[in-house]
């Protein structure tokens, strides 16, 4: 999480050429969640240390072994915590743009970010601000979406995790 993204330019590209992965989305899809793990690992530890341990012991009493307590009592009390996390990561991802400038080089490949860069290059020439502004609407549309429907969960995670006991 400290270091910053163009000091992994070089290294990532040269480790997505080797495995073949340069210029598709794959492999841009593979340095997303290899980039975005860090945070969510970072987030999600402080979330669940602010969950009460007591649950577990008692799920432990009750039977349950340590997969099934993580899996029927931990992840269901940790919900707004790890939709925090999916909002976070999907607004961040979403509007990325220097990850997938280095990376991705054929048109056919790009993401909707450079798609939309080019069509901000392309007024420079034709003036078509209808063409720019429903290009921005359709990128907006669906973080706003998915922040509204997904809010109020989003701000009890935050304030969850948080709390220190």
């Amino acid at each position: 999480m400290g270091i910053p993204y163009p000091l992994l330019f070089i290294p990532l590209f040269g480790l997505l050429s080797v495995i073949k992965l340069a210029d598709t989305l794959h492999g841009l899809i593979v340095v997303y969640v290899a980039l975005s793990i860090p945070f969510t690992v970072y987030m999600l530890t402080g979330f669940f240390r602010s969950l009460p341990s007591e649950l577990a012991d008692a799920a432990y009493i009750d039977g349950c072994g340590e997969i099934d307590t993580f899996w029927r009592v931990m992840l269901p009390l940790a919900s707004p915590g790890i939709i925090t996390a999916a909002i976070f990561n999907f607004i961040g991802l979403w509007n990325e743009y220097m990850l997938a400038l280095i990376f991705i080089t054929t048109d056919s490949n790009r993401p909707l970010s450079l798609g939309l860069y080019a069509l901000q290059g392309s007024m420079q020439y034709t003036g078509d601000w209808v063409g720019l502004f429903a290009g921005v609407v359709i990128v907006m549309v669906p973080s706003i979406v998915f922040f509204i429907i997904l809010s109020e969960k989003m701000i009890s995670g935050i304030t969850m995790g948080a709390v220190k006991s």
